[in-house]
């Protein structure tokens, strides 16, 4: 290892923290718009059902984080606290969300300069993972903080424990812990963190490509394995319980994985063309076949860095890989390979100019910067062009709105009903598509377990039943009437 003077690795960290800031200004261009989101009608569910399940039962699942009694329970720890304090209030949601986001670049960036060694590398690589059009909904749409969370615990599980064992140390008790907790913040948040110990894995192997290495790998440093083996014993609990127990997501449609080779080019070939924001080309089933060319290049190179993330562009999405294609926003974790691999060949061409002879010299270093600067400011009006033309910032921020006009409708009603009360919400026209979508509404608004509230329709209710409902309450979007309440009690 190559010891640095203070003066220099002073202006090294400089330069570094100088890079984020440069990062972090370009995310917040496209990430304060954001702030001006509402909720959705997922996200109107999923506080719905923390809310529902209170506190304790939040807190237990996040601890038996194999349990499907409550669905992806990070949520809860995003959730419960921000409506304790602020209600149904947006923006300090979408505050968080953004917060999370941005937290995540330096992460991205320090993991890509310990994986790299080169600050080009890590600033490009960073640079791609702050923000793409596809990609949006992290940022604008609240049901989507289960990608965001899941990233920020997956990518700082995994720069920790690169950051140790670069420095040629294995995890102590204590880091370990701190590495295996990150990790399970990561599954209780989404399934893609089940790949983390196979990256773990192969990350540890390719330090020893040789089968002789390998050998002395087993006799002399078998203890720098039990991170990824232990890791690897929660993923396998946390599958088995995800499939087999009740209220599996796995049991539903949507979720259902068809295990076949269709399946899996299919859905990443999706995700590429999304990547090259042209999804309705073929260009995904090309870039397919191109990696055993990614493969045979990174081992031909001995590039550590292009080996890793040939793996992780094949592993990283296998959660995802056999289900019906989602949206680009869910590969988040897969995007970080291709963004890899992207950066490294970009550094190549750019030292492969530098040994041009009308261009090598002592001013190779500074021409190879401005090259660097030059495709960063390049991909990054690439994107501001793209994200114009597909102006998908004005849609997502309209979508969110609904949400905002029923809460202020029910809120309209000054209507603070009695505990244990009965209310039956009347639809004068459905604007919404879950049917229990009022419910969820309606139940936050008023923050009352024992409110019992029904949504006409849902359920078939004679006369004699409709008459026995202390509020009947019709609404709309925009605008909600109270039918019947009871009498006030006058004695």
């Amino acid at each position: 290892m190559i010891k640095t003077s203070g003066a220099r690795q002073q202006n090294l960290t400089a330069l570094n923290a100088a890079c984020v800031a440069l990062l972090l200004a370009y995310f917040l261009h496209f990430a304060l718009p954001a702030l001006g989101a509402g909720f959705g009608e997922d996200e109107m569910m999923n506080l719905y059902l923390y809310w529902l399940a209170g506190a304790f039962k939040s807190i237990q699942a996040n601890l038996c984080f194999w349990s499907t009694t409550l669905p992806r329970p990070s949520g809860a720890l995003y959730y419960l606290p921000l409506y304790h304090f602020f209600s149904l209030n947006p923006l300090p949601y979408r505050i968080v969300q953004v917060s999370i986001l941005a937290a995540t670049i330096p992460i991205f960036f320090c993991l890509a300069l310990l994986l790299s060694g080169s600050r080009a590398v890590a600033f490009l690589v960073a640079l791609a993972m702050c923000y793409h059009g596809q990609m949006a909904t992290l940022l604008f749409t609240g049901s989507f903080i289960y990608d965001v969370l899941c990233g920020f615990s997956y990518f700082a599980a995994l720069t920790y424990y690169v950051y140790i064992r670069e420095k040629g140390l294995r995890l102590r008790p204590g880091q370990l812990a701190i590495f295996l907790a990150l990790y399970v913040c990561a599954l209780n948040s989404k399934e893609m963190a089940v790949s983390l110990p196979v990256i773990v894995f192969i990350y540890e192997a390719l330090k020893c490509p040789r089968l002789r290495d390998w050998n002395e790998f087993a006799r002399r440093n078998w203890r720098v394995a039990i991170p990824g083996f232990v890791a690897a014993l929660m993923a396998a609990i946390y599958i088995w319980g995800k499939l087999t127990r009740p209220n599996s997501l796995a049991n539903l449609e949507a979720y259902r994985p068809v295990y076949s080779w269709h399946r899996f080019t299919l859905t990443n070939a999706h995700f590429i063309n999304d990547l090259l924001y042209d999804s309705a080309s073929h260009i995904g089933r090309a870039v397919l076949i191109a990696w055993p060319v990614v493969f045979l290049y990174a081992f031909w190179r001995r590039d550590r860095l292009l080996q890793l993330m040939a793996f992780w562009v094949v592993i990283t999405p296998l959660p995802l890989a056999f289900i019906p294609s989602r949206s680009a926003a869910m590969y988040y974790i897969v995007l970080f390979g291709w963004a890899t691999i992207f950066a490294r060949l970009v550094s190549y061409f750019i030292a492969l100019a530098g040994k041009v002879p009308a261009l090598s010299g002592p001013r190779t270093a500074m021409l190879s910067t401005f090259a660097t600067a030059a495709v960063a400011v390049a991909f990054a009006v690439f994107t501001q062009w793209e994200n114009q033309r597909f102006d998908r910032t004005g849609g997502l921020l309209s979508s969110e709105e609904k949400s905002l006009h029923v809460i202020q409708a029910f809120r309209s009603l000054a209507l603070h009903p009695e505990p244990g009360s009965t209310i039956l919400l009347r639809p004068e026209k459905r604007f919404y598509q879950n049917p229990y979508y009022p419910l969820f509404v309606a139940s936050l608004v008023w923050n009352d377990h024992s409110l019992r509230i029904r949504v006409e329709g849902q359920q078939r209710l004679d006369e004699r039943e409709i008459a026995e409902f202390s509020y009947v309450i019709s609404f709309t979007e925009f605008q909600a009437k109270l039918l019947r309440a009871p009498k006030p009690d006058h004695a």
